[in-house]
């Protein structure tokens, strides 16, 4: 029941509008391609972090004035496989939110209730802060579908600066690369979480 409350009181931060000063409304959005390893990660984890965050007293220094609340999207949903789709979220994230003992909502089917989620304009104009996983991908990504909106954005390159760009690479599974896919997937996970550790660290 309070892991269900956690969540529902996070999901309606993110609908709320942003705010300013000391009241709750700051936003983070992770992006990466299929919404579905990496963001998906970062995003319940750093919810996690303020929700742990928020039992801190109110006089205690390192209580976050702000709310902060985490949401992700992807870049390409086209590149999940139906496998993926119907799992919702990788394994291996699953896999490492419940070892840190982050709660993972499900649904009635007791799947991940995360749902991957294509990224829209007004996902990237509403957030505080925009972290895209990996800036040899991404980047370019993110530049096309500026372009695609370009006759809705007054200011195209003042938007693409925004966004914060990590060096985290998906897992392929190639045997171009010598690590097995759970070795990259724990490489990942692991780089993610310590970059999402000095993110909330920094607000």
């Amino acid at each position: 029941m309070l892991r269900q409350v956690v969540f529902l009181v996070l999901a309606a931060l993110a609908a709320a509008p942003a705010r300013s000063g000391d009241a709750p409304g700051g936003r983070v959005l992770f992006i990466c391609t299929g919404n579905f390893f990496r963001s998906a990660f970062a995003e319940h984890y750093f919810n996690h972090l303020v929700a742990q965050n928020q039992k801190l007293p109110p006089g205690d220094p390192a209580r976050k004035k702000l709310l902060w609340v985490a949401e992700s999207r992807g870049l390409d949903l086209a590149q999940l496989s139906p496998t993926q789709r119907a799992a919702r979220m990788s394994a291996f994230t699953v896999a490492r939110l419940k070892q840190l003992k982050v709660p993972v909502p499900l649904d009635a089917g007791a799947r991940p209730a995360h749902t991957p989620t294509l990224l829209t304009l007004p996902d990237l104009e509403r957030c505080d802060r925009v972290i895209a996983m990996h800036d040899p991908s991404h980047r370019p990504m993110l530049r096309r579908f500026i372009e695609r909106h370009k006759g809705r954005v007054r200011d195209p390159q003042a938007l693409l600066e925004r966004v914060t760009y990590w060096n985290i690479a998906d897992v392929i599974p190639t045997l171009a690369i010598p690590l097995s896919v759970p070795q990259q997937a724990e490489r990942a996970l692991d780089a993610v979480q310590k970059a999402v550790d000095a993110l909330f660290a920094s607000l």
